[in-house]
């Protein structure tokens, strides 16, 4: 079975009422709009709208990736919680924006996007259920978003609970979205920690903005 961790509902009103807010926002200064991701002009309102699965965030830092010492251990190990929570936002079932929450600040609103990230959660999560009878069922697994933010890179950690709450130790990672030139990081398709890591060998991460600071005075 595949879970994420629970959200506390008594902070669900407050929630809801501050990505309302900022969704009018974005409706109105027209930064979301229908006729881009649809295809449709039809009215878009914030009643439109519904939350949709949310994940605990966890951040996996370069030098995790770089140290050799990593390869033999389980992501779970390796990840620093970011203290948020990721929410999918939908409109007729689809998701077209996500919402980030700070989990010791009563989940109080932080972040509101609406990027091409949160389709490809969907996707990932619709595989997953897809594939969750055959490789999830004979025990409780808990999912989690990871940011590789130095490869502009998402996955889900899956990690086994026991007793419905500790980590065993036993990871999957599942890749959500990452660049075109991380082409060594396999998609639809369960990894071990192991073989997620040796996908960025060689690989540069994306440090900044590149390029020349001559600067010819005119």
């Amino acid at each position: 079975m595949l879970k994420s961790d629970d959200f506390p509902p008594e902070y669900l009103e407050t929630l809801t009422e501050q990505i309302n807010y900022w969704l009018g926002d974005m409706i109105r200064s027209r930064q979301l709009r229908l006729d881009r991701v649809l295809g449709s002009e039809s009215a878009m309102t914030t009643d439109s709208f519904e939350l949709g699965e949310q994940f605990l965030m966890a951040c996996l830092l370069d030098k995790e990736i770089r140290d050799v010492n990593s390869l033999n251990r389980d992501l779970g190990d390796l990840v620093k919680p970011t203290g948020r929570r990721h929410h999918q936002l939908k409109h007729q079932k689809k998701a077209l924006a996500y919402a980030r929450s700070l989990v010791e600040k009563n989940e109080t609103l932080c972040q509101l996007f609406a990027t091409k990230l949160a389709p490809k959660v969907q996707e990932a999560i619709e595989w997953l259920d897809a594939h969750e009878d055959a490789e999830f069922a004979e025990a409780t697994w808990c999912v989690r978003l990871v940011t590789v933010p130095t490869f502009h890179t998402h996955v889900f950690l899956i990690q086994q609970l026991e007793n419905g709450s500790n980590s065993t130790g036993e990871s999957y990672i599942f890749v959500v979205s990452a660049p075109d030139w991380m082409e060594k990081l396999p998609r639809q398709k369960l990894l071990r920690t192991r073989e997620f890591l040796l996908a960025f060998k060689s690989k540069t991460p994306i440090i900044g903005v590149r390029g020349t600071t001559n600067i010819s005075a005119t």
